[in-house]
């Protein structure tokens, strides 16, 4: 049963999802000049739900020392912070309507049919 789907059916009237678009890391990319670069799967189109920060989750950003712009999501399907065993890590959202770009820091909940991910925004580039 995904009770995240059911939630969501009711959250959305506050809180509606917002289309995204996923950039799943494929692990490591080696460039001809010897140096490394993160390479990413094709993008998946995907629905997010963004909500506001816990204090758990302010704590648990404040035990990683990162600063920055911090925001969980909410996203249907599993998605990955770092995974090292799978050589995965480091999915990246991103929003066209709002040009954000997000980088998935930690997965505060990976259930089989719904994530939810602490992500930083990025620098545009």
């Amino acid at each position: 049963m995904n009770l995240r789907g059911i939630a969501n059916s009711v959250t959305q009237a506050v809180n509606p999802n917002t289309p995204a678009q996923i950039k799943p890391s494929a692990g490591w990319v080696t460039n001809p000049d010897g140096t490394r670069a993160p390479g990413y799967g094709p993008t998946v189109d995907i629905a997010v739900q963004r909500q506001a920060l816990t204090q758990k989750d302010l704590m648990h950003i404040d035990g990683l020392n990162m600063a920055g712009v911090f925001a969980p999501f909410y996203i249907n399907g599993n998605w990955y912070s770092v995974n090292r065993p799978d050589g995965k890590g480091g999915d990246i959202i991103l929003i066209p309507s709002l040009s954000e770009e997000w980088l998935v820091v930690a997965v505060t909940e990976l259930w089989p049919d719904w994530t939810r991910v602490l992500a930083c925004l990025q620098l545009s580039t």
